[in-house]
């Protein structure tokens, strides 16, 4: 039987620059990639009503937003960051034994930022800001195994190490 995937257990933001990961602090969450297919609507003879289909091997806009309990003095770092690698452990359960296990998560992205929030200040209260983040290229790895990787200015969709943009790329 497959184990049952419970919770994130923790995570931790970085920033990546110049093959040096900064560890960022005071995040309270963050919000992964959308990855969701351009679409055209098409009708006409021989489709009854209209069919919202998916353009082959072309990815919407990704966006990626970290919230943070604080400003803190890594804020410029962040809000200037180029790559992000988010780090996450998550726990799974094995149905026949009962036994807890952990599983490994990391996302690389290559990202712009749109938007930098610091939030308000209050007497007592988290600032809760946020910085928003255009993604142009979105890797997965769970356990080491690579499960996505998107990278929309160089032609790579691969799912689970299987190019899905290769039989578009041959003809170009």
């Amino acid at each position: 039987m497959d184990p049952i995937t419970n919770k994130v257990i923790d995570y931790t933001v970085y920033v990546r620059e110049n093959g040096k990961a900064t560890k960022i602090g005071d995040t309270t969450s963050v919000t992964l990639p959308s990855i969701e297919k351009l679409t055209d609507t098409i009708k006409g003879s021989g489709i009854i009503g209209e069919i919202d289909l998916p353009s082959y091997g072309q990815i919407g806009s990704m966006e990626t937003e970290i919230a943070i309990r604080t400003a803190n003095d890594k804020w410029g770092i962040l809000i200037t960051a180029y790559e992000l690698e988010y780090r996450w452990a998550t726990d799974v359960v094995d149905p026949s034994t009962g036994k807890v296990a952990v599983v490994a998560h990391k996302a690389f992205l290559k990202v712009i930022n749109k938007k930098a929030e610091e939030g308000k200040l209050e007497t007592g209260a988290a600032q809760d800001g946020s910085a928003a983040y255009e993604v142009i290229a979105y890797k997965r790895i769970i356990n080491g195994s690579e499960i996505i990787n998107i990278d929309k200015l160089n032609g790579i969709f691969s799912v689970n190490g299987i190019n899905m943009f290769d039989n578009i790329s041959q003809y170009l």
